[in-house]
């Protein structure tokens, strides 16, 4: 197939998108006067319908057999939800945490969820923009911008999305152009990191058929919410080739975390000549940068006498972490390090260009929705996670940290089509297809603590360096889909449907460089796989509403994600070539659920329960000692639960909205019985030496123990509270509680080593007000998150060169915000 056209397609349209975006912005006419300040008009009671675009098409949230979990684009802002990790908040099953190495992300979700360690294994919870899917974890870096909606589905949802959601989906729809001229502008200040943000868009018509969209972000911490403890001392290298001792000098590093800084902008273009015709295409630049991709990692455990490497290091439950820079004089011979004077950083930039094709007819309806999208992302850290590692020289003299330094490179087009019947009979269908190509490149420098230099070396860019890894994958999807929905009577419905997929993926793991030192270890070589993977995937859904205002369902539902080639760990002396291989992950199981609306339209109560096996689990390890990631398939997994969700709006109180939900999961490994040792477990705690799958090695089973982010019990309360005060002004609370109980962030954890990884029960509280003018046209308002400043791991592995020592991935302390709103 030859690919060119389609891309060349889908560029000049987003190109031409913001051409003309931009100019009509500068066309408009400025708008009237803002009227006279009149008296408020009574705040409006009883809850609204919630019209969800989650499964392709608009749909009301009350009548569709999902569980889902939506977040407006008013909650968004009234809590300052500004990136996709903060979304947890508001759906407490759903648990996110950044990372900057690896895949970028961990998403758990009802407790299934994968380690963020891993270059090449996808999330179970897809995250999809504009009905696109973005791979891997990085979509975390894309943030919550100019947001109409936010949509949490549980469950697989194999039938509607091309790939990857055995445990759910991320839905986020961005704002369209608008009927008329309008346009918002906005300043904040975060007052712990010292981080103001500016924000804005313009929107509206520029011809009777065509309209735009143009929004804009910029955001840059100048002050910490976490603290890098790190102060200037001497590194020493042994040269292999001259066996002389060479001295280093390692510089102070930025002590401020994350120092994020953000900028983003998109334009959209709508055309519409028919009522029954729309084209839209939207093009989206965005850009991240840190301090360093471990800017929220902390050693939240060591043994009673420290961090065995340093035991001066910050070790707890606190915002504290080292972070060392690389010696100038090292970072200056390698092309991956030197991107900022060998400072930490962690760099991200992407650049999307979607769009979606609409016709409906008068027995049917034809989507069309393309997708390119590319990212970049590159970073420079200190994996030791100590401010001098080690205290003593080795017998060489050599006394070095651990820095790696990566590029990542993903670059994938999709498409997908789909037809939906309208037919007046009792039988209706949807039909439809996706392709998806997409290419991984992957390159790794890695200067371990070994101590050794190579002045010999060929190439002088690897002289200082351990191991050089340069990899990738290419693969193509396919996938048909259909479903077939049946209307036995006007208040029971019957679907069924099936997807099938056909996956090939091409992966190389290339290690050319190994330092003469580490050879003993580590291997020159290359390995790779060329792999096929085909899937069916059907799912049945039984929907009956009984009485107006009650919709009731039963599903059977299955799910898939496909396998792959692990790329980015290391190949050591004992690597086969099959140990980078991991199968897919599947799962099947049951659903069901009752939505309600009650008391004329003051209170929504929906219950939702499920049970569902997962086979082969994907799971990522790694092992601390020699620092290499295994990502392999746990046997099986259950997870069983429920969560009931309520939302009260009562007449007697106009502008008086409340909502609650209440989670239970039952999580753990039916079969486990040859996972991972962690470092430092011993035969007392499990750890056993014997014949496994894979050859003679230690192992643990964990069969019957809990899976990592699976708390037992989530909660949360949030109300929202509009005053009507004197003529011309109106007082805006919004508040949200969230509560979780204890959970382990380590999927090897087990019940022998649970205390080193276990994060214990949470509340945390996020409130704001504001003050606005009764005509909404300006705002000022106080937002604040995290208020209890809780420490909050999401996720955890061993530390590096150590021996009991655990490193947790941890969300955001308190934070206050500051922020003005101008709209017009």
């Amino acid at each position: 197939m030859n690919r060119t056209p389609v891309l060349r397609a889908i560029l000049l349209v987003g190109t031409a998108l913001a051409a003309c975006g931009s100019s009509a912005a500068w066309a408009q006419s400025q708008p009237d006067p803002a009227p006279a300040a009149a008296a408020p008009e009574p705040a409006q009671s009883g809850l609204e319908d919630i019209i969800v675009t989650g499964r392709k098409q608009a749909e009301n949230l009350q009548n569709i057999p999902v569980a889902e979990t939506v977040i407006s684009a008013a909650q968004l802002q009234g809590l300052g939800v500004t990136s996709i990790e903060k979304m947890s908040s508001l759906a407490p099953q759903l648990i996110i945490g950044r990372s900057g190495a690896g895949n970028g992300a961990s998403i758990g979700l009802r407790g299934v969820s994968v380690a963020n360690s891993s270059v090449s294994i996808e999330q179970s919870v897809a995250t999809v923009i504009d009905g696109v899917y973005y791979s891997g974890g990085r979509a975390l870096n894309e943030g919550l911008f100019d947001l109409s909606q936010a949509e949490v589905l549980k469950g697989p949802q194999s039938l509607f999305y091309g790939k990857n959601t055995t445990a759910g989906v991320i839905s986020l729809t961005t704002a369209m152009p608008t009927a008329e001229f309008t346009g918002m502008m906005k300043a904040s200040y975060e007052v712990n990191a010292k981080q103001p943000t500016f924000e804005g868009f313009l929107s509206g018509p520029m011809t009777d058929t065509l309209s735009f969209r143009l929004a804009g972000r910029w955001s840059k911490q100048y002050g910490a919410l976490f603290t890098n403890i790190n102060s200037p001392h001497t590194d020493f290298t042994y040269d292999s080739a001259t066996g002389k001792v060479n001295p280093h000098l390692v510089p102070a590093a930025n002590s401020d975390m994350p120092g994020e800084q953000t900028g983003i902008i998109r334009g959209t273009l709508r055309w519409e000549p028919t009522s029954n015709f729309s084209a839209t295409a939207k093009l989206t630049y965005n850009s991240y940068s840190s301090n360093s991709p471990n800017n929220n990692v902390v050693i939240s455990y060591c043994p009673p006498t420290g961090v065995p490497s340093d035991p001066s290091a910050p070790c707890g439950h606190n915002f504290v972490l080292t972070q060392n820079a690389v010696p100038a004089d090292i970072a200056g011979t390698n092309r991956l390090m030197n991107v900022h004077g060998g400072q930490p950083f962690a760099d991200y930039e992407s650049f999307s260009a979607l769009g979606n094709i609409q016709y409906s007819a008068d027995h049917f309806t034809l989507s069309v929705t393309p997708g390119f999208i590319t990212w970049k992302n590159a970073f420079l850290a200190d994996f030791d996670h100590v401010n001098n590692y080690p205290l003593v020289a080795n017998a060489l003299g050599a006394k070095q940290g651990s820095w790696t330094a990566e590029k990542t490179l993903d670059t994938a087009y999709s498409v997908e089509a789909r037809l939906q019947s309208k037919l007046p009979g009792m039988f209706n269908f949807m039909v439809g297809g996706y392709y998806q190509n997409n290419k991984l490149d992957f390159a790794q420098d890695t200067n371990a603590p070994t101590g050794f230099e190579n002045s010999a070396a060929v190439d002088p860019t690897t002289r200082f360096v351990s191991v050089r890894k340069i990899s990738h994958t290419y693969g193509e999807t396919m996938s048909g889909f259909a479903q077939v929905m049946v209307d036995i009577t006007g208040s029971l419905n019957v679907t069924g449907g099936a997807r099938y997929t056909h996956e090939t993926k091409s992966s190389v793991f290339n290690q050319p460089y190994v330092t003469p030192g580490a050879q003993a270890t580590y291997l020159i070589s290359t390995i790779g796989a060329d792999q096929t993977f085909n899937n069916w995937s059907p799912e049945a859904t039984i929907t009956w509403k009984p009485i107006q205002g009650v919709t009731t369902y039963v599903s059977y539902r299955t799910g898939y994600k496909s396998g792959g080639y692990s790329i980015s760990g290391l190949i050591t002396r004992n690597t086969k070539v099959t140990d980078p291989q991991f199968a897919p992950e599947e799962t099947s199981g049951f659903e069901g659920g009752v939505k309600t609306t009650l008391f004329d339209n003051q209170l929504r109560v929906n219950l939702d329960l499920f049970t569902y096996e997962y086979k082969n689990l994907q799971v990522d390890f790694l092992d601390s000692t020699l620092i290499q990631f295994f990502t392999l398939n746990a046997a099986a997994l259950r997870t069983k639960g429920g969560e009931l969700q309520l939302e009260f709006a009562p007449h007697g109180v106009p502008g008086l909205r409340m909502r609650g939900t209440i989670g239970y999961i039952s999580a753990k490994y039916t079969s486990f019985p040859f996972a991972p040792c962690l470092s430092g477990q011993t035969v007392a705690q499990g750890c056993v030496f014997g014949a496994t799958p894979t050859g003679n090695r230690f192992s643990q089973d964990l069969t019957g123990q809990k899976p990592q982010q699976a708390p037992e019990w989530t909660g949360s309360l949030g109300i929202d509270y509009n005053w009507d005060l004197s003529p011309g002004y109106k007082l805006l609370f919004s508040g949200n509680g969230r509560y979780s109980s204890s959970y382990s962030t380590n999927p090897f954890s087990g019940s022998a080593l649970a205390y080193q990884f276990d994060q214990r029960p949470f509340a945390t509280v996020d409130a704001s007000v504001r003050l606005t003018g009764s005509d909404d046209r300006w705002e000022l308002a106080v937002i604040g998150k995290n208020l209890s400043n809780a420490f909050i791991a999401t996720t955890a592995s061993n530390v590096p060169f150590t021996v009991g020592s655990v490193r947790s991935g941890v969300l955001d302390p308190r934070t206050v915000t500051l922020e003005a709103v101008f709209k017009f």
